[in-house]
């Protein structure tokens, strides 16, 4: 990161049934992570309660093994930039570059880079591509599950996918991730996003994310990454 984090951070309305909701509104654009915290962190979660809701659909997974780490470990621009290059134009190479996507959006200290992702990897589909002008919301991604301040990251290590819906040239899919905090990888705290991405001068760029599955649904029927990070 090339930016101190800022001494404060703004915080979006949080609330939980089931999952907690996190939606940050920017022009047009929804980014939505939902968390939910099971067990001893579900303290975390303010007024959380099961919901009992229609049971999951089962979703195919991509015809290859997507492996959640397409274009490196590190969380930049470049990493997003190597799995656009890398990935096919197909169903996995289309999740491999929103799952790098997610991984770079969701991280604090906020990503220093926007401007080259902006550049990069927005589709001109995208109702917006000001991620700089998103950032300087200061945005709680975490949703309350992360003091202010307090630096974290996703990981697909324990990450899962499903795709949504899949043409030629556009696809969703719903990415599972976890937490960690600390260097420590969460075994309760888990994200779900749902990404849209279009094949656009030979390579896949990212169109929007909503929310449109609860993390137990996803988890409950996503298949595992090959390897993650």
């Amino acid at each position: 990161m090339t930016a101190a984090p800022p001494p404060t951070r703004r915080r979006s309305r949080a609330w939980a049934v089931g999952a907690l909701l996190v939606v940050v509104l920017v022009a047009a654009v929804v980014i939505v992570l939902r968390l939910y915290a099971p067990g001893p962190d579900r303290d975390a979660v303010e007024g959380a309660a099961p919901s009992p809701g229609a049971p999951p659909t089962p979703v195919e997974a991509a015809e290859t093994a997507v492996s959640g780490c397409l274009g490196g470990e590190t969380r930049d621009a470049a990493m997003v930039q190597a799995a656009q290059q890398s990935a096919g134009h197909d169903e996995t190479g289309a999740v491999e570059v929103s799952t790098a996507f997610v991984r770079w959006l969701n991280q604090y200290p906020y990503p220093g880079d926007a401007e080259q992702v902006q550049q990069s990897a927005m589709s001109a589909q995208a109702p917006t591509r000001d991620l700089v002008g998103f950032f300087a919301t200061e945005p709680d991604l975490s949703g309350g599950l992360v003091a202010a301040n307090e630096p974290y990251w996703l990981s697909t290590v324990t990450g899962v996918y499903v795709v949504e819906s899949a043409e030629p040239d556009a696809v969703t899919a719903s990415i599972g991730t976890a937490l960690v905090r600390d260097g420590e990888l969460s075994p309760t705290l888990k994200g779900s996003i749902t990404v849209t991405v279009a094949w656009e001068d030979g390579r896949w760029a990212f169109v929007r994310s909503e929310g449109t599955r609860t993390t137990e649904d996803l988890f409950a029927i996503g298949a595992p990454f090959s390897g993650g990070c």
